[in-house]
């Protein structure tokens, strides 16, 4: 039947559970398997090319870019070095807020609510981690019917004696904590709460809230909850453990080769996982315990979380000085820096990552050895578009920023399924 369709259509091999990259016999011969073994052979849709729409182009490098909602969201924002963050929906920028003179390094979104369970309809919260050592935080309100987007007050965290850039930030599942870190290699902790998020005044919404200056109006709070010591190089991601699986953690990713789990109530390092490379960023697995980390060489490694049951949340894993982060495998997709990873919170399998070498690649844990596709994104020549963030929007929907100003929608999509006859 496949033989003797019109239009071929391609697919994907996979020999028990991984992708297949070779014939059948270099298979078997690398393996040393006998021709006699009995292999399950699966077959799916390979990718298809992807389609690329420009979103937006904008007067400065696109540092971070995050979905405003529960997937699929047709709503993300995306920072900038200029100081302002943007959001967009169907295609189109939707509004401008300047939360800073200085650069925005990171960002991090936390959905509030939605109306009927609409992710096109609702508010988030904010936080950006900023050049001049300081979090500033706002709640966006979007997707009403009749009403623009719009920000509310600014509010700026910072600690007194510490001025280098940020590099990270991160929000507590429920907002009750909000973290940063940078140049200083501490990661500093906040309460966060109703003061760091008041929603829109009534003229800034009416007026669509065009533009915000970071001095209008937001709380001003100096001093973190507590300072977490241990990493000895720039930390460059965060992320708090999810509730259900990994309660009362924050985890970070450093330069100095490693990440560490912190253990909040007791606000100490309860692990430190050397992984053999800068970390540039870490994303961790939704639906398996297992943890991606992006290197400065252009690798993308993935790891088993091995921890023991936690004695008070049922299901969840105990992060302590017993748990383990063995290597399950490691490819190199880019050739220079590797920017960001990714997992899909739609699929267990698929990552995407964006490189300094300007690709955009599609990795699946099934083909531990090479991606499942890659994309050439911005200016081609011997001095490529430094791509330097990614973020899912749906399964098959990307968004992607770099130092060419320009925001970037991809939708992957599969081939088309051959017609029943």
């Amino acid at each position: 039947r496949l033989i003797g369709l019109e239009a071929p259509a391609p697919f994907d091999f996979l020999v028990d559970g991984e992708f297949l990259r070779t014939d059948l016999q270099a298979y078997l011969e690398a393996r040393k398997l006998s021709s006699e073994k009995v292999l399950r052979l699966e077959y799916v849709l390979a990718l298809s090319e992807p389609e690329e729409k420009q979103v937006d182009e904008v007067p400065d490098w696109i540092s971070s870019v995050v979905a405003l909602g529960s997937l699929p969201c047709p709503w993300f924002a995306a920072s900038s070095f200029d100081g302002a963050v943007r959001l967009y929906s169907a295609g189109a920028p939707r509004l401008t807020s300047r939360l800073a003179d200085a650069g925005v390094t990171a960002l991090a979104a936390l959905p509030v609510s939605g109306q009927g369970g609409d992710a096109a309809v609702g508010s988030s919260y904010l936080a950006a981690a900023c050049k001049d050592g300081a979090v500033r935080s706002c709640l966006v309100e979007y997707g009403a019917e009749g009403a623009a987007p719009a920000a509310g007050p600014v509010a700026s965290l910072r600690a007194s004696e510490r001025m280098q850039a940020l590099e990270a930030v991160a929000l507590s599942e429920r907002a009750e904590l909000l973290a940063g870190g940078g140049w200083d290699q501490d990661v500093l902790v906040w309460n966060a709460g109703a003061p760091l998020f008041a929603r829109p005044d009534e003229e800034a919404a009416g007026a669509g809230a065009a533009k915000r200056k970071a001095a209008g109006g937001g709380a001003e709070c100096e001093a973190p909850k507590f300072v977490l010591k241990g990493h000895s190089q720039v930390v460059t991601c965060l992320e708090f453990g999810a509730p259900g699986r990994y309660p009362f953690t924050l985890l970070s990713g450093s330069w100095d080769c490693s990440v560490r789990v912190w253990d909040l109530p007791s606000a100490s390092c309860v692990c430190h996982w050397p992984v053999a490379r800068a970390v540039t960023s870490f994303s961790m697995s939704a639906a398996t315990p297992q943890l991606a980390t992006s290197h400065e060489d252009g690798h993308v490694s993935l790891w088993d979380i091995r921890a023991p049951p936690h004695p008070t949340v049922q299901g969840a894993l105990c992060l302590d000085s017993s748990a383990g982060l063995p290597l399950s495998s490691a490819q190199a997709p880019h050739r220079r820096l590797a920017s960001q990873v990714v997992w899909s919170p739609l699929d267990a399998n698929r990552l995407a990552s964006v490189g300094h070498d300007g690709c955009l690649c599609v990795l699946d844990q099934r083909s531990p050895k090479m991606p499942m596709q890659r994309t050439r994104l911005g200016k081609p020549g011997p001095v490529p578009t430094k791509l330097l963030c990614v973020a899912w929007l749906g399964r098959e929907e990307l968004a992607v920023g770099g130092s060419d100003g320009k925001v970037v929608r991809i939708s992957l999509g599969q081939a088309a399924a051959p017609e029943d006859r």
